[in-house]
């Protein structure tokens, strides 16, 4: 039975002078077209924020495409209308970036043959995130990013 895995507190203080959370959080439709606007979504909210190193910039947009494909290829959904949902959160030291859909079937790990066009999109996630999993009734897949690319570890 697989076991929902919640993102650590990425940097989320409560206090008075915490830094300023920047979040973004669109509903797209589930169609593979709009793969290409979720890329552009998290680009252009990490080009707003500032401060994101153009490294983790990409690494993040590349999450951002691996989960939304994921999602939009075997998510089914969260409504009636079959969007997906993207949300991405800047906490100054981290990016969230969290994909909702209908699979309530959690996300994982697939070992891809040499020949195979698909199947290696959690294995990217896994290497350049520094932690990933699922919450939501597995209906969220979410990735954390440390926005210092010298450091691997969150």
């Amino acid at each position: 039975m697989a076991q929902e895995h919640f993102p650590q507190n990425a940097g989320r203080s409560s206090s008075p002078a915490a830094p300023l959370r920047n979040t973004v959080e669109v509903f797209l439709p589930s169609e593979p077209a709009y793969v290409k606007m979720s890329r552009r979504v998290a680009a252009g909210a990490m080009e707003r924020w500032g401060g994101i190193p153009a490294a983790v910039a990409d690494d993040a947009v590349l999450i951002v495409s691996e989960l939304m494909t994921n999602a939009i290829l075997h998510g089914g959904g969260v409504d009636a209308q079959k969007a997906v949902g993207l949300r991405i959160e800047h906490t100054g030291n981290a990016l969230l970036v969290e994909v909702t859909d209908g699979n309530s079937k959690p996300a994982r790990l697939k070992t891809a043959g040499g020949t195979e066009t698909g199947g290696r999109g959690l294995l990217l996630v896994t290497r350049l995130a520094c932690d990933w999993g699922t919450h939501n009734e597995n209906r969220t897949t979410w990735a954390r990013l440390s926005t210092h690319p010298q450091e691997r570890a969150c």
